[in-house]
């Protein structure tokens, strides 16, 4: 009796692991790629994440850039598949992650939202040939899941990011545009290595940039001028025009250069100013370029934004998943299987 209870118990064991999981992924036969947040993502969800994310990167490079290196938003110069393949995983991870704040903030898709994701589905699987259709049993009913949850997905990033406190002020991004008439003090080599001048061409520097100004004051006779031309006219090697933000002048010109020129009145032109490695004569065109200050707050926004989405999303995977990374979740044997460069 004991040897049949064992043999029913195991029975029924390898029927729950194979027949009555609680996953809904469980038991199809498909291949797994990953698993996140208890649930095993099977192959042909994450194809669809591929394909979505190598169209991204073909009509962003061209076609030919999966035999090339790319430059990663953070910086990273990485292989082209090994970038995309990591892409279309973050991808996914975020989208399964937004979607289970759904009933939290109560937002879901209507029936016309469903509707056109529906028919998207459709599209996208009709463009399918049968070979890629077949090669990871890719269904219809996975794609329709997939775009409506990618659809609601969004509609929560949005929701979300409203949220966000991000402000960006007119001060913080302002950017000014002057023109630098700059007697260098220095040379530098191929290598970029700096050799400062002698004493005496120091000197003799200095004394053009004081004649420089004197025939400014001159021509000016109390009037708005450009000075560039008589930069020109000298052939200074580094003279020209800059649009910098407040912390690029510190880093470039040092604090005293960034108070004279934010004391600058627009058109208003500098007595000679030294600094480190020269003598300078500034002209400041712009004090706020609106123009270049627009699109630096819209900079600066974007990735006070990307900040704030990337800790929310970090701190809610940890939630979620706290076992969870790519290197260690992602079964690459299978992963690779996906063909980018096809």
């Amino acid at each position: 009796m004991k040897r049949w209870l064992c043999v029913l118990l195991a029975l029924i064991c390898a029927f729950a692991v194979t027949g009555c999981g609680s996953d809904a992924t469980e038991g199809t036969g498909k291949e797994v790629v990953l698993r996140y947040n208890g649930q095993n993502i099977e192959i042909d969800e994450v194809y669809i994440y591929a394909q979505t994310v190598k169209e991204e990167y073909e009509s962003k490079y061209g076609s030919d850039v999966w035999k090339q290196s790319i430059v990663t938003d953070d910086g990273l110069e990485m292989d082209a598949v090994d970038a995309a393949r990591r892409q279309a995983i973050s991808k996914l991870i975020k989208t399964k992650t937004l979607i289970t704040k759904s009933g939290e903030y109560g937002i879901s898709l209507t029936a016309s939202e469903q509707k056109d994701q529906d028919t998207a589905a459709q599209e996208f699987y009709d463009k399918l040939t049968d070979a890629q259709i077949a090669e990871v049993g890719l269904e219809l009913d996975t794609v329709k899941r997939v775009l409506r949850e990618s659809a609601l997905a969004d509609k929560i990033y949005d929701y979300v990011m409203k949220q966000s406190s991000t402000e960006i002020s007119d001060e913080q991004a302002r950017m000014s545009t002057f023109y630098d008439m700059f007697f260098e003090c220095y040379s530098e080599d191929d290598y970029g290595n700096i050799t400062l001048y002698s004493q005496d061409k120091i000197d003799e520097q200095k004394k053009k940039a004081d004649a420089a100004y004197e025939s400014i004051v001159e021509a000016s006779d109390g009037t708005d001028m450009d000075i560039s031309f008589l930069g020109s006219a000298k052939e200074l090697k580094y003279a020209g025009t800059h649009t910098m933000s407040r912390d690029d002048i510190l880093s470039t010109y040092g604090q005293d250069t960034l108070d004279i020129l934010y004391s600058m009145s627009d058109g208003e032109v500098s007595t000679v100013v030294e600094t480190e490695y020269g003598y300078h004569i500034f002209q400041m065109i712009s004090i706020t370029d609106e123009k270049a200050t627009a699109e630096n707050k819209k900079k600066l926004t974007d990735a006070a934004d990307a900040e704030y989405y990337d800790n929310l999303m970090k701190d809610w995977i940890d939630e979620l998943d706290s076992g969870y990374s790519y290197s260690k979740s992602v079964d690459m044997d299978v992963y690779n299987k996906i063909k980018f460069d096809e």
